[in-house]
Parts: C-alpha cells; sequence; structure tokens
C-alpha cells in the first residue's frame, strides 16, 4: 500500500462532509451547555462576592472543559476521506471510487479492498488496523487508544461502512448487509456515550446506496 503525506486532489475528509454535520451540531450543543452552566455560576459568585475577578476565574476551567470534550469526541476526528464519486458525497458517481484513512504518523493510505478491524499491537502504544480476513493482514498502526476504546471502534463502523458503500459503487460483490453484520459483532456490547446516545451511528447506508441506484 502506498502512503502519501497528504490527501490527493479531489478527497473529502469525513468531517467536513455534510454527513458529518450533526456530529458537529452536537458538540456545538453540549459545548454551549457547559459554558452556559459556568456563566450562570460566575454570575453567582459576583453575585455574592461582588468581585469580577473571582466571577473570572470561576468561568475559566469551562474553556478546558470544551477543549477537552473536543479532543475526546471521537467521532469529530474520523480519519477518514472519500472522493467524489464516493455515496457519501452529494453527486452521483461518474467512475471508481476511492477510500483514504490517515495513520497515526498522518500518512494516508488507499484502503484497497476488503473490510477492516483492530489488532492490538505489541510494540506501540494503541492499536492496528487489519483486513478482516483469514490471515489479519497488516494495515498500520491507526490509534494511540487500545482497540477495546468505544470511540476508535466507532470510528472503525464507520470506515466499513464507506468501504461497503464504495464497493457498491464500484461494482464489488461483498454487500451492505454483510459489512453491517460485522459491524453489529464489533459494537453490539458497546455502551453508548452521553454524546452519542441516540442511535448507534446516525449514517444510513441503506438510503445512500438506493439513492445512486435509483431506487
Amino acid at each position: 500500500m502506498e502512503e502519501v503525506n497528504r490527501l490527493p486532489a479531489g478527497m473529502r475528509r469525513f468531517n467536513e462532509l455534510d454527513l458529518a454535520r450533526p456530529f458537529f451540531l452536537r458538540f456545538c450543543g453540549a459545548s454551549s451547555a457547559i459554558v452556559l452552566g459556568f456563566f450562570f455560576l460566575a454570575w453567582f459568585v459576583f453575585s455574592t462576592t461582588n468581585s469580577p475577578l473571582m466571577a473570572l476565574f470561576s468561568l475559566l476551567p469551562s474553556l478546558p472543559l470544551v477543549w477537552w470534550l473536543y479532543q475526546s469526541t471521537s467521532l469529530l476526528h474520523v480519519p477518514l476521506a472519500v472522493d467524489l464519486n464516493h455515496p457519501f458525497m452529494d453527486g452521483d458517481p461518474m467512475g471508481k471510487s476511492v477510500v483514504m484513512i490517515q495513520m497515526v504518523d498522518g500518512s494516508w493510505i488507499d484502503l484497497g479492498n476488503g473490510r477492516v478491524r483492530l489488532a492490538e499491537d505489541d510494540l506501540l502504544d494503541g492499536c492496528n488496523l487489519v483486513r478482516d480476513n483469514d490471515d489479519y493482514t497488516h494495515i498500520g498502526h491507526f490509534s494511540r487508544h487500545p482497540m477495546t476504546h468505544r470511540g476508535i471502534k466507532k470510528q472503525v463502523v464507520i470506515l466499513n461502512q464507506a468501504l461497503a458503500l464504495r464497493d457498491a459503487v464500484n461494482g464489488e460483490e461483498d454487500t451492505i448487509e454483510e459489512a453491517r453484520r460485522r459491524e453489529r459483532l464489533d459494537t453490539g456490547l458497546l455502551d453508548r456515550s452521553w454524546m452519542e446516545e441516540e442511535t448507534e451511528i446516525e449514517i444510513d447506508p441503506d438510503g445512500i446506496i438506493s439513492k445512486f441506484r435509483g431506487e
């Protein structure tokens, strides 16, 4: 697999797509609630102490808390990119589709054929990405988080959905249903986080695939 330091022209990061906007809006809502809560705390401190400095100090912790929330929300940092022919995009596919992922070192890799899954890294911290085949072919160092990390597992679900949709565009035999079966094996026992409680992941591959098939 060839690695590149930057995305080729025509590739779009997942978090830049309209499909990922609900994750960002949910983060904005949670962040606003945090800031508003600290604002009321600062107002209470000022009203009881009449000290602007004390009120300011009570407001400051909201900033690192919002930053921590941003950093820890895995669906805001999905290391995935697709081209213009992928169903994640709004337009109709005009040719073969490509899916790329970003590794820990910042390099981008074309995922090629087959689904992916996580594997422990015995040498480095975190986990590797491997092919979901009999040999578990090594792809690369995917994350510094352990493979049991809930957010990383959710990222891999999105990767496999993107691969299933890419294969549908490219005429490959693997199906959306088979990818979903593997996703359920990976995520069925996971607890939902308070930022991701409405659905497992709010992407509907069937709706996207039926759109470009004209169903």
